[in-house]
């Protein structure tokens, strides 16, 4: 079994994930594949507290972190109080907005929007996050 959040030695290959992810690994490299066009770079760490994750970033700026998870890729989009208003404004799903108005209800500096990444049908609104964020100061 494939444990990406203990095992360092087990690193995120496309055998590995497509393994781990399942059905849901076509939708995650197809979301690799894009990020070029967004001009972000994904990069891989292993981290003692976490496994390995996923770190997208534009220059020094973090756009969001990804995590596999056993049959999909969690996606996290962290926002401070300045920039967490904008994300209302956006044509992302309502399920969504709900989600990350709840999350925002909890308080502390960052409020966190998670999506679970099963198919191509969840991309375009981590497409929407990851320009707004992109663009976002």
């Amino acid at each position: 079994m494939i444990n990406f959040k203990k095992d360092r030695t087990i690193e995120p290959t496309d055998v590995n994930l497509s393994l781990f992810l399942g059905d849901s690994f076509s939708a995650y490299k197809t979301l690799r594949n894009k990020l070029s066009d967004f001009d972000v770079d994904l990069e891989w760490r292993f981290y003692k507290d976490g496994g390995w994750l996923a770190k997208v970033t534009r220059k020094r700026k973090t756009i969001f972190w990804g995590e596999p998870q056993d049959g999909h890729f969690n996606v996290a989009f962290h926002f401070n109080e300045r920039t967490k208003q904008g994300v209302f404004e956006l044509d992302i799903a309502d399920e969504l907005k709900q989600s990350f108005l709840e999350a925002a209800a909890n308080g502390g500096k960052l409020t966190t929007l998670k999506i679970a990444l099963y198919s191509e049908n969840d991309l375009a609104d981590i497409y929407q996050l990851i320009d707004y964020k992109k663009k976002a100061k």
